[in-house]
């Protein structure tokens, strides 16, 4: 079960903790234009109508799929100054074990498009095999990210929801998603008793305040960590 880390802003970073849920992200909705399309189509006429195709399934894909957003560390300078609102939101830790263990994809990093198997026009296998890159492959210029993901699907009412124009939907911590650390950020006017206060008195949490390394470009913790019992 790895630990994984989620970065969020000051604004629901309390309520995430209060609802004990995590916000679900969309592939047409994130800040990556290439979501979901690591390829090449070419420039030839098939290429452009694959592209189009390509595109208009993306889309129909983010009506009923959805993923959440995880990193190997919560020491990174850049994913909390992009991420956490400059280092004003928190970083929760997780141990993330989903009922399906393919829904867990360590994220990898190509520095150009994949050519496009366009095989897969007409063979289920090899259409199979190009969204299964799509689902954990993003450009190098995302690396510092170091993400994983876990993918998810809506419920039939939230289905329905979305197409009405509904904008946030979430997964619910439980044994598949446990809340393990909240690391506050350096600049956040967040305090750890707020973090206590939304917590379950059953709940065991590290609660850790961060601050820039004296020695390394890095973030590291500040203090003593405390733990909710």
């Amino acid at each position: 079960m790895p630990r994984l880390y989620h970065f969020t802003g000051s604004e629901f970073s309390i309520e995430n903790i209060q609802k004990r849920h995590l916000k679900i992200s969309f592939a047409n909705e994130v800040n990556d234009i290439f979501e979901l399309t690591p390829f090449d189509f070419g420039d030839d006429e098939t290429g452009r109508v694959l592209r189009r195709k390509w595109a208009k399934s993306v889309a129909k894909h983010a009506e009923t799929q959805g993923f959440l957003c995880f990193s190997h560390s919560w020491q990174s300078p850049a994913m909390w100054g992009h991420y956490a609102q400059n280092h004003k939101g928190v970083c929760y830790g997780f141990d993330v074990e989903p009922e399906n263990p393919d829904a867990l994809l360590k994220v990898r990093y190509i520095d150009k498009l994949k050519p496009f198997n366009r095989i897969a026009i007409s063979d289920r296998s090899a259409l199979n095999a190009e969204l299964a890159f799509a689902n954990c492959t993003k450009s190098d210029i995302w690396e510092y990210e170091r993400e994983w993901r876990v993918y998810c699907s809506l419920n039939t009412e939230e289905v329905a929801t979305k197409a009405r124009g509904g904008e946030r939907f979430f997964v619910s911590f439980g044994e598949s998603l446990k809340l393990k650390e909240v690391i506050i950020g350096a600049k956040s006017s967040i305090s750890s008793d707020e973090i206590r206060s939304a917590l379950r008195s059953d709940d065991i949490v590290r609660i850790i305040t961060a601050r820039a390394s004296f020695r390394e470009y890095k973030i590291v913790e500040q203090k003593k960590d405390r733990l909710k019992k």
